[in-house]
């Protein structure tokens, strides 16, 4: 009686256990077909027990074996189930019992950290940073390739040394990381200067911190280096560009696609008188002088966007409402897709350069000693004095003046003194002719006037007397009193001559005639000649 009440309850815990079981149970007989399964096998495969019970199962099932089922479930998801197949007897027959546990969250987290562990391992392999692990005595245990590019060593030639062991830089600057990290703080980006194994030289940072287990004791060293030399060669080359930019004598200004004025340097202010933070963020039209048409700003615009770049000669106003000459120079900057994204305007002052030409010009068309114009520009006037004589029918005078006896001033008180007496009779010559009438001075003491626009010769006869009586009266040069005289050539056009070859040619001619005939006289081409009054 006691025993089948015990084989009762024994019965009752069994049906219990299998009944509320978290792993799927299935009985199949050795033909395949399904004797039992438990709540927790339909509930993997979500489908009722009815469809079970004395229906084939769908998997391969042999006895002692552990495999893995892909299980499509009613819903269409898919699960993995772990399944473990042992032989015994029910009801007199050998059956197989299958247990089966879903496993698809381990194995979902098992290809979650493999695929970590991978991508680490690719991170490890790939990384442009060195990556070293240390023990914690500071033994070299990792080293990837990244690291051994940088510091020169390989894995296999300084596993097991220090940190310490791989330069002297590194040995040198061994103490202090070591005391860092052993206090519990790490270090972080510190420049190193590192000697490779084979004597080549790169800057590095390096970061060093300590890694710990879960009971927070030291359990290892992580190390990153990195080579900064580019960096740090690209920081210098930057450090001299602004240099370079601050302190040029030209200005500079960028804008952006917009034309809005980015940044200008110092020369932009010494040259224009703005400073930068009146001009950024504006137009640099502000500059206008209002001397170039809308046609000329156009045509700038045309050239720098077909060609890239235009330069040439400029005039803009400064803050002061100055108006000066500049040389411009402008370049379009491209970025690394070739577009255009900023443009720089590079221009000098060049007020001076344009006197300077301007005083070129003069000394190149004047006497340098007199400032009266010169053989050349003495030609200019002459041929337009003719031209226009020509048209309005009169006449020209053309005066070829020698100075006598000038080379004795010259030999008795000194060339300084000679070329006093030659600007003063400059002065005196300028001082006693008509506005119209151009002195001229050929070189030595040959003085040339022009007399445009004469009804009759005798206008001629009154300028030449002018200028023999001024030529006539005392001249006081550095404390001296000097006397001179002049013999004038004249030659009349068009009765002389009607070219300004054939009318130099006779002036010449009839001021050797009055040299000839005595001094301070004036004679006419083929003339008597007449002495000044």
């Amino acid at each position: 009686m006691v025993a089948n009440g015990e084989q009762t309850l024994t019965h009752s815990l069994l049906h219990s256990i299998v009944e509320h079981a978290s792993d799927g149970i299935l009985v199949v007989d050795l033909d395949g077909y399904v004797v039992f399964c438990n709540p927790a096998l339909t509930r993997i495969f979500q489908r009722p027990e009815d469809e079970f019970r004395g229906a084939l199962f769908g998997f391969p099932i042999a006895a002692n074996q552990v495999t893995e089922l892909d299980i499509l479930r009613a819903d269409g998801s898919l699960t993995v189930a772990e399944m473990r197949v042992s032989e015994a007897c029910w009801a007199e027959e050998r059956v197989l019992i299958a247990m089966l546990r879903d496993v698809t969250a381990r194995k979902k987290a098992e290809t979650e950290l493999r695929q970590a562990k991978e991508a680490l391992a690719t991170l490890y392999r790939c990384a442009p940073l060195g990556i070293i692990a240390l023990h914690s005595d500071w033994r070299i245990q990792l080293f990837n390739p990244a690291a051994e590019n940088i510091l020169g060593w390989k894995i296999d030639e300084i596993s097991g040394n220090t940190l310490a062991d791989l330069s002297e830089s590194l040995r040198n600057e061994f103490p202090l990381i070591e005391a860092s990290v052993q206090s519990g703080t790490a270090v972080r980006g510190k420049e190193i200067g590192h000697v490779r194994r084979d004597g080549s030289r790169v800057q590095m940072s390096l970061s060093v911190a300590p890694v710990r287990d879960d009971a927070g004791r030291a359990a290892g060293i992580m190390c990153i280096v990195e080579d900064i030399s580019r960096r740090m060669k690209d920081n210098a080359q930057l450090r001299l560009s602004g240099k370079i930019f601050e302190n040029t004598l030209e200005a500079i200004t960028v804008t952006d696609t917009r034309g809005l004025i980015v940044t200008v340097n110092q020369a932009f202010t010494t040259i224009t008188g703005y400073t930068a933070d009146e001009v950024i963020g504006h137009n640099p039209s502000v500059l206008k002088s209002g001397r170039h048409d809308v046609s000329f700003y156009a045509e700038m615009w045309h050239t720098l966007v077909t060609h890239g770049q235009w330069r040439g000669e400029i005039w803009n106003r400064r803050k002061s409402g100055e108006i000066y000459p500049e040389w411009l120079n402008i370049s379009a900057i491209h970025d690394e897709n070739g577009a255009v994204c900023n443009y720089v305007a590079i221009f000098s002052d060049i007020t001076r350069v344009k006197e300077r030409e301007s005083q070129l010009l003069h000394l190149a068309h004047h006497d340098a000693l007199t400032g009266l114009p010169n053989r050349f520009l003495f030609a200019s006037h002459a041929e337009l004095a003719l031209t226009r004589a020509k048209r309005n029918k009169h006449k020209v005078a053309i005066m070829f003046i020698d100075l006598d006896d000038f080379k004795m001033v010259n030999d008795v008180h000194g060339h300084h003194v000679g070329d006093g007496l030659l600007a003063e009779i400059a002065r005196r010559l300028a001082g006693c002719l008509r506005a119209s009438d151009i002195p001229c001075r050929f070189g030595g003491d040959e003085f040339n006037v022009v007399v445009p626009d004469l009804e009759d010769e005798h206008a001629a006869t009154r300028v030449a007397h002018k200028v023999l009586d001024q030529l006539a009266r005392p001249f006081h040069i550095e404390g001296v009193e000097l006397r001179t005289a002049a013999s004038i050539g004249i030659a009349i056009y068009p009765r002389d001559g009607t070219t300004l070859d054939a009318l130099t040619h006779a002036a010449d001619v009839a001021m050797f005639e009055a040299k000839a005939k005595g001094k301070g006289i004036m004679c006419f081409h083929n003339q008597n000649t007449g002495a000044a009054p």
